[in-house]
C-alpha cells in the first residue's frame, strides 16, 4: 500500500516519497487513515519488494482496469474515428529507458557498447521498456495499456531489441482484447515489411512516421504528382490581429505504393503533410 500511496499523494518518486515524510510535507495520521498504513519502508527496501515480482503478475491489474473503463463508457470517449461502422481507438507505442548504470549490473540487463571522441569503449547496462496507451487528440488523460520489458530473457546472452518486445505485446494484446479495434500509431523504427505484415494478420490499422528520403516511397508520390495518382488539397488559412501570418498547407495522399525496391514489399497508402510557405503582414 506504501508503493501504491506514492501516486494519488503525487509524490514524482519513492525516494521523494520518503523524503516528504521526513520533512511531514506527508503526514503519518493521513496514511494511517486513507490507507491503513502504520509504518513506510525506506525507499530502498520499496525497491526490493518490487523487484521480486515477476513483471507478468501485474498483467490482471492492468485487465481489470480497462474491463472497468469499457462498462464505465469511458472507452467511448477516446474513439477516434469509426470504420466500416466500428469505433477505432489509437494506440501509442513506443520504446523507452527507465534504468541505465556504468557499475550496477543484473542477469537480465541490456548490454551497450559506447565509444568516446578517442574510440574508447565503455559498457554500460540498462533495461527499456515498450509502453503503449490508448490516446485521443482531444483529450489530455490517456489509457495506458499492460508494458512490455525490453531485456535479456531466460538467460539469454543476447539482447532484446524493441521490435521483438512489440511482437510479443501484440500477441498478449490480442489474446486479452480480441475486439478491441486499434489503430497503431508508430515511429520510424516499425516501417520495415515484418512488421506491417504482422499488423495486417492481427487485423489492426497503422499510422507510421516515416522521414522523407529519397527512397522508392517517396519517389512513387513524387511520381504520383505528375501522373495524377497521388491527391493532394491545399489549405490557406490567417492567424493573429496585429501580427497577421498566412500559413499555407499542402496535404497529399498517394495509395498502393511499395515501402521498399523488395518485390515482398507490402503496398501501403503514405498520407504527407508540407507546411510550405509563411507569410507576415503587419496591420498599421
Amino acid at each position: 500500500m506504501s508503493s501504491f500511496a506514492v501516486l494519488p499523494l503525487k509524490s514524482p518518486s519513492l525516494l521523494q516519497f520518503e523524503n516528504q515524510l521526513k520533512e511531514h510535507k506527508i503526514r503519518m495520521h493521513n496514511l494511517n487513515s486513507l490507507f491503513k498504513i502504520d509504518r513506510v519502508p525506506s525507499d530502498t527496501h520499496l525497491r526490493d519488494i518490487l523487484e521480486t515480482v515477476e513483471y507478468n503478475q501485474y498483467r490482471p491489474l492492468f485487465q481489470r482496469l480497462f474491463s472497468y473503463i469499457q462498462r464505465s463508457k469511458t472507452l467511448e470517449q477516446f474513439e477516434f474515428m469509426k470504420i466500416n461502422g466500428q469505433s477505432h481507438y489509437l494506440l501509442a507505442t513506443d520504446g523507452s529507458g527507465y534504468f541505465r548504470s556504468e557499475k550496477l549490473v543484473c542477469d537480465c540487463c541490456m548490454i551497450e557498447e559506447h565509444f568516446d571522441e578517442n574510440n574508447k569503449m565503455t559498457l554500460k547496462f540498462g533495461h527499456n521498456i515498450l509502453a503503449g496507451s490508448i490516446v485521443h487528440p482531444d483529450l489530455k488523460q490517456v489509457i495506458p495499456m499492460c508494458p512490455e520489458p525490453i531485456m535479456r530473457l531466460d538467460g539469454s546472452s543476447k539482447n532484446d531489441s524493441e521490435q521483438t518486445a512489440f511482437r510479443r505485446f501484440l500477441a498478449d494484446f490480442k489474446r486479452e482484447h480480441p475486439k478491441l479495434k486499434i489503430i497503431f500509431l508508430l515511429d520510424a523504427l516499425y516501417a520495415n515489411g515484418p512488421i506491417i505484415k504482422l499488423l495486417r494478420e492481427y487485423g489492426y490499422e497503422f499510422l507510421i512516421a516515416v522521414k522523407e528520403t529519397k527512397s522508392l516511397l517517396f519517389m512513387s508520390v513524387k511520381e504520383g504528382e505528375t501522373t495524377g495518382e497521388t491527391q493532394f488539397h491545399e489549405r490557406v488559412f490567417e492567424s493573429g490581429e496585429k501580427v497577421i501570418k498566412t500559413t499555407k498547407m499542402n496535404y497529399r495522399f498517394a495509395n498502393n505504393i511499395r515501402l521498399h525496391q523488395d518485390k515482398e514489399s507490402p503496398f501501403q497508402g503514405l498520407p504527407a503533410f508540407y507546411e510550405s510557405s509563411r507569410n507576415i503582414r503587419i496591420l498599421n
